[in-house]
């Protein structure tokens, strides 16, 4: 990191919510949030006894 970077992180590593959002936003930064991603289509497991010539195997942890 740059040593700036490191500077005012350090800055704003003892200041409470309100002083960091107040901070930032005088830096120019935005307060708008992203929208969470959206999970897209999973490609099932194929069933065990599906294909003959394939063998699946997987373990839950």
């Amino acid at each position: 990191m740059s040593d700036a970077l490191v500077r005012a992180m350090d800055v704003l590593a003892g200041a409470d919510e309100d002083e960091v959002t107040a901070v930032l936003a005088a830096a120019g930064a935005s307060s708008r949030r992203w929208p969470a991603r959206q999970a897209g289509p999973r490609t099932p497991l194929p069933e065990p006894e599906g294909v003959p010539d394939v063998h699946t195997e997987v373990e839950w942890v």
